[in-house]
Protein backbone atom coordinates (compact mmCIF):
# COMPACT_ATOMS: atom_id res chain seq x y z
CA UNK A 1 0.00 0.00 0.00
CA UNK A 2 0.92 4.00 -0.57
CA UNK A 3 2.28 5.94 2.20
CA UNK A 4 0.30 8.84 3.05
CA UNK A 5 2.62 11.72 0.78
CA UNK A 6 1.03 15.29 1.99
CA UNK A 7 0.51 16.23 5.57
CA UNK A 8 -2.68 17.77 5.91
CA UNK A 9 -2.75 21.15 8.13
CA UNK A 10 -6.50 22.69 8.61
CA UNK A 11 -6.56 26.21 8.45
CA UNK A 12 -9.27 28.46 9.80
CA UNK A 13 -10.76 31.37 8.15
CA UNK A 14 -13.94 32.93 9.04
CA UNK A 15 -15.42 30.13 10.77
CA UNK A 16 -14.90 28.21 8.17
CA UNK A 17 -12.05 25.04 8.02
CA UNK A 18 -9.84 24.52 5.20
CA UNK A 19 -7.70 21.71 4.52
CA UNK A 20 -5.09 22.32 2.51
CA UNK A 21 -1.81 20.02 1.64
CA UNK A 22 1.56 21.41 2.66
CA UNK A 23 5.08 19.56 2.30
CA UNK A 24 7.40 20.16 5.02
CA UNK A 25 10.60 20.67 3.95
CA UNK A 26 13.25 17.40 4.87
CA UNK A 27 15.04 16.98 8.32
CA UNK A 28 18.70 17.57 7.53
CA UNK A 29 21.25 15.35 9.64
CA UNK A 30 23.84 17.04 10.97
CA UNK A 31 26.70 13.91 11.35
CA UNK A 32 27.74 11.21 8.95
CA UNK A 33 28.14 8.78 7.91
CA UNK A 34 24.25 8.43 7.25
CA UNK A 35 21.87 6.60 4.98
CA UNK A 36 19.92 8.99 2.65
CA UNK A 37 17.10 7.82 -0.48
CA UNK A 38 18.65 5.97 -3.12
CA UNK A 39 15.69 7.85 -5.36
CA UNK A 40 15.54 11.12 -4.02
CA UNK A 41 18.78 11.72 -1.63
CA UNK A 42 16.60 12.77 1.38
CA UNK A 43 18.57 11.74 4.73
CA UNK A 44 16.63 8.83 6.35
CA UNK A 45 18.93 7.43 9.06
CA UNK A 46 22.53 7.72 11.12
CA UNK A 47 24.71 5.31 11.05
CA UNK A 48 25.03 5.76 14.83
CA UNK A 49 21.13 4.59 14.90
CA UNK A 50 21.95 1.11 13.34
CA UNK A 51 20.76 -1.13 15.59
CA UNK A 52 21.29 -4.68 14.02
CA UNK A 53 22.85 -5.75 10.37
CA UNK A 54 20.82 -9.29 10.61
CA UNK A 55 17.81 -8.58 8.60
CA UNK A 56 16.42 -9.86 4.70
CA UNK A 57 13.83 -7.97 3.07
CA UNK A 58 12.50 -8.79 -0.03
CA UNK A 59 15.25 -7.18 -2.10
CA UNK A 60 18.11 -8.80 0.04
CA UNK A 61 20.01 -7.38 2.91
CA UNK A 62 18.32 -5.17 5.71
CA UNK A 63 19.45 -3.19 8.31
CA UNK A 64 17.51 -2.91 11.71
CA UNK A 65 17.20 1.24 13.14
CA UNK A 66 16.34 2.74 16.31
CA UNK A 67 15.61 5.98 14.68
CA UNK A 68 14.80 7.59 11.32
CA UNK A 69 13.22 10.73 9.65
CA UNK A 70 11.78 12.02 6.67
CA UNK A 71 9.85 8.25 6.66
CA UNK A 72 5.84 8.03 6.41
CA UNK A 73 3.84 4.84 7.79
CA UNK A 74 1.07 2.95 5.90
CA UNK A 75 -1.16 1.14 7.72
CA UNK A 76 -0.57 -1.49 10.64
CA UNK A 77 -0.99 -5.18 9.68
CA UNK A 78 -0.41 -8.49 10.96
CA UNK A 79 2.05 -10.38 8.94
CA UNK A 80 3.75 -13.94 9.33
CA UNK A 81 7.82 -13.48 8.66
CA UNK A 82 10.58 -16.10 9.39
CA UNK A 83 10.67 -15.32 13.27
CA UNK A 84 6.93 -15.68 13.61
CA UNK A 85 3.54 -13.37 13.39
CA UNK A 86 4.25 -9.73 14.06
CA UNK A 87 2.27 -6.68 13.81
CA UNK A 88 4.09 -4.50 10.86
CA UNK A 89 3.67 -1.67 8.80
CA UNK A 90 5.48 -0.45 5.82
CA UNK A 91 7.22 3.10 5.89
CA UNK A 92 8.35 5.03 2.91
CA UNK A 93 10.13 7.96 1.65
CA UNK A 94 8.31 11.37 2.79
CA UNK A 95 9.52 12.74 -0.38
CA UNK A 96 9.92 10.47 -3.11
CA UNK A 97 7.14 7.48 -1.55
CA UNK A 98 10.16 4.63 -2.00
CA UNK A 99 8.76 1.89 0.27
CA UNK A 100 12.15 1.47 2.08
CA UNK A 101 10.83 -1.18 4.40
CA UNK A 102 9.04 -1.82 7.33
CA UNK A 103 8.88 -1.01 11.08
CA UNK A 104 7.95 -2.80 14.21
CA UNK A 105 4.61 -2.50 15.97
CA UNK A 106 4.19 -5.58 17.84
CA UNK A 107 5.70 -8.81 17.86
CA UNK A 108 4.03 -11.97 19.40
CA UNK A 109 6.95 -13.97 20.45
CA UNK A 110 8.28 -12.81 23.87
CA UNK A 111 11.81 -13.51 22.37
CA UNK A 112 10.96 -10.90 19.65
CA UNK A 113 9.63 -7.98 21.65
CA UNK A 114 13.10 -6.28 20.97
CA UNK A 115 12.04 -5.43 17.52
CA UNK A 116 9.06 -3.48 18.52
CA UNK A 117 9.26 0.22 17.67
CA UNK A 118 12.42 -0.41 15.49
CA UNK A 119 12.25 0.22 11.81
CA UNK A 120 14.31 -2.28 8.63
CA UNK A 121 14.88 -0.58 5.88
CA UNK A 122 16.42 -2.27 2.52
CA UNK A 123 19.34 -1.73 1.73
CA UNK A 124 18.71 -1.47 -2.06
CA UNK A 125 16.60 1.49 -1.28
CA UNK A 126 19.40 3.38 0.80
CA UNK A 127 22.54 4.52 -0.34
CA UNK A 128 25.23 5.84 2.37
CA UNK A 129 26.96 8.65 3.05
CA UNK A 130 30.42 8.63 4.54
Amino acid sequence: EMCIRDRVSTQSTWGKTKKKMVKLAPEKLKSSPRHVCAQCKVDIALESALFSKDFRGRTGEAYMFSEVVNVEYGPSSERVLLTGTHEVRDCCCAYCQQVLGWSYLKASEPSQKFKEGKIVLELAYLTKIE
